[in-house]
């Protein structure tokens, strides 16, 4: 069967849960680039002595190596579950299939070609549980065999055992495993009866007769709870048409609280993918935002990819998901207050670069990425913004220790006074090469923003000292510092290195600190439209870059510049697969992965960015759109405790601006041409049409 050029398998998922579907509406054996067909759970991972390679790590031609006091922590492969059908004792082959995923829905639905048999597929991983859910629907009766295994389709590179141990029991279609730091059950039903069970050399099968099948899969472990018989019938009692209507009002609730309508039906399925992704893919008892479930999205480690997540939750007013996103760090303080003092002897917090849910470190032998420090600069700026954007001071006050503890540290171990006045010595800079630069931008920047986050929350919750007045002394003289690194077009990578890498960006997005409409900025924006025009190669490969793009892009929007920052977000169309996730990096017109939810958030930001932008005394309605977008409209985007709502159609724009802060806010309001000064109460709302 010929698959479609953009296609990769359907990820869905629960923040707990993760699994890949494939074209047959449940799992197949094929890989598609880097995957195949798995269940992942999000912290869930290879004993490290099962580990064989790690996925994307180098050198890849040599053993894995191991070091003390670091894991790869690699998520597991846990299980697999597929179908067979037949009619008249004739095996059927797939011929053809047609998919569509409803985000708003979390369910896959397929339309089956058999040859002469046809069936629809509802497939779903509910949203409160961990039970994966397939119904089939045949136009005439079959025999229909469903399968249970563990583990791996095939043992190959880095897809190999996990187990320590792995039991089957055929008959009743359960199993048990030993992942060492974790174990667990698969468990397999099928309806309606009467289901007759068996066995392959590898799997449990279950087969039954009839025109209309649910197939019920579940995998449980000690860590979740109980593993007794009765959590998986209490997963599965309410039935199938109950589960259906759970998961619809599940994931409608989600999407209620926020629309975007695009005119473009590819970023369109994009846009409302990447909002059912986030969701599905934050840890519902750590809180953490990790690049996703999967094993080649970094095995659900934490990194500093962690802020495109929480802000764009945060700008599509799913407030509760990105406070959840800064509990993370509330929950590991003691692991990033041991990481400061034991491996930096410095008092206060530093998150190690990689780490696990519970905070471990999770970069295996790279030690040198312990001197990578500019996620804590985007973990400070996930702690203001959330304060930013909902004027909420509890939320301010909650993670104020936080900011301390960063600001502690960094005074300490990271910022020096020299003869040149304040700057940062050697560090690992974006680059991830063991050879330490100075004064590295993204790095500079990074500790600009924690010592300003800090001084500025002290002096809001009336806790100004001497250390924060510090802080703000020395954040201006490393702004200084920044400003050496500007060539005449864009910021250097770092002192000594005139090239240009993230960093070039960075300082003026995501970190802010030089303003988009800086005259530096605009060179760089420049720089971007150049490298935007030339075929983008990366030692010696092609190399399509979507979070690049996506940030980029928000810079271009920042600049009030619509029509370029549509122009670049473009170049993102071929990293996007069917369903609607991105790829890190295109490489040769190959994906590297899929599901990269780092990319999805910052193109998602950068669509925000082109709808709506605020700075606390200015709102702005549409301030970036290209001129070829005749209709697009949104509900209840937020921007400095605002809820925006606003739709262009022929011309005329409707919008609704309602203050949901705990205090009066007040703001020029920007419409086109269209101008008002707004002063709104809690809850008030302000409605406007211009012509």
């Amino acid at each position: 069967m010929k698959l479609r050029e953009d296609y990769y398998h359907c990820f869905l998922g629960n923040g707990l849960d993760a699994v890949l579907i494939g074209y047959t509406g449940s799992m197949v054996p094929d890989k598609v680039s880097v995957d195949r067909c798995a269940w992942y759970k999000s912290d869930r991972y290879y004993p490290e002595d099962k580990l064989v390679k790690v996925a994307g790590r180098f050198p890849m031609d040599k053993p894995l190596e191991h070091a003390e006091g670091s894991g790869w922590y690699e998520i597991a492969p846990l299980g697999r579950t597929w179908y067979a059908v037949a009619c008249n004792g004739q095996a059927l082959e797939l011929a053809d299939s047609q998919q569509r995923f409803v985000p708003q829905e979390g369910i896959l639905y397929s339309d089956l070609d058999f040859g002469t048999v046809h069936a629809k597929a509802t497939t779903f991983l509910y949203a409160k549980g961990s039970l994966l859910v397939e119904h089939y629907e045949f136009d005439q009766p079959v025999d229909f065999t469903g399968f249970m295994a563990a583990g791996v389709w095939v043992e190959e590179d880095w897809d190999t055992n996990p187990f320590y141990s792995v039991s089957l029991d055929h008959e009743q279609a359960r199993g048990t495993y030993d992942l060492g730091e974790t174990h667990g059950k698969f468990f397999m039903s099928l309806e309606p009866a009467p289901v007759h069970a068996g066995s392959t050399a590898e799997a449990c099968t279950l087969r039954a007769s009839g025109k209309s099948f649910t197939k019920y899969f579940a995998i449980l472990d000690n860590r979740q709870g109980s593993l007794e018989e009765s959590e998986f019938e209490r997963l599965t009692a309410p039935g199938y048409a109950r589960l259906l209507e759970d998961q619809k009002k599940f994931w409608s609730d989600y999407f209620s609280l926020s629309q975007v309508h695009l005119p473009d039906a590819q970023f369109q399925t994009f846009y409302d993918a990447s909002t059912y992704h986030f969701k599905a893919i934050q840890n519902p008892v750590s809180g953490g935002l990790p690049v996703n479930n999967l094993r080649r999205t970094w095995s659900s480690h934490i990194f500093w990819d962690s802020y495109y997540i929480q802000r764009a939750l945060l700008e599509s007013n799913h407030l509760h998901e990105a406070l959840e996103g800064c509990r993370f760090f509330e929950r590991t303080m003691p692991q990033a207050r041991r990481h400061a003092e034991v491996e930096f002897g410095c008092p206060g917090l530093k998150w190690d670069w990689e780490v696990t849910h519970d905070g471990r470190k999770a970069y295996g032998s790279l030690l040198h990425m312990k001197f990578q420090v500019h996620n804590n600069g985007s973990y400070a700026n996930e702690f203001w913004q959330q304060y930013f954007f909902t004027h909420d001071l509890a939320a301010l006050r909650e993670f104020f220790p936080i900011l301390e503890g960063l600001a502690t540290f960094f005074m300490k171990g990271i910022v020096v006074q020299g003869e040149r006045g304040w700057e940062i010595g050697p560090l690992v800079g974006v680059h991830e090469s063991p050879v330490k630069v100075r004064n590295e931008g993204t790095s500079l920047a990074a500790t600009v923003d924690i010592l300003e986050h800090y001084a500025d929350a002290a002096a809001l919750l009336h806790q100004e000292n001497d250390f924060s007045r510090q802080c703000r002394e020395v954040a201006h003289g490393l702004r200084q510092r920044i400003d050496t690194l500007y060539n005449g077009r864009f910021f250097s990578a770092a002192e000594g290195f005139d090239e240009w890498t993230t960093s070039s960006t960075a300082v003026i997005y995501p970190l802010q600190i030089i303003d988009p409409h800086d005259p530096r900025a605009l060179t760089t924006a420049d720089e971007i439209m150049r490298m935007s025009r030339e075929e983008p190669i990366h030692h010696g490969h092609k190399w399509e870059s979507a979070w690049a793009a996506g940030v980029e892009a928000t810079i271009l929007a920042l600049q009030g510049n619509g029509e370029d920052a549509w122009q670049v977000l473009q170049l993102s169309r071929p990293c996007q697969c069917q369903f609607g996730g991105m790829t890190e990096v295109r490489i040769d017109n190959e994906w590297n992965m899929q599901y990269f939810c780092t990319a999805q958030a910052a193109v998602m930001s950068a669509f925000h960015t082109m709808l709506l932008q605020g700075n606390g005394t200015e709102l702005k309605i549409f301030p970036a759109i290209p001129t070829e977008w005749r209709e697009v409209s949104f509900n209840h985007l937020i921007n400095h405790g605002f809820a925006v709502s606003a739709a262009l159609t022929n011309g005329t724009i409707n919008g609704t601006v309602k203050n949901i802060s705990p205090v009066e806010l007040s703001a020029t309001l920007h419409c086109g041409e269209f101008t008002q000064t707004l002063q709104l109460k809690p809850g008030e709302e302000y409605v406007f049409q211009t012509a």
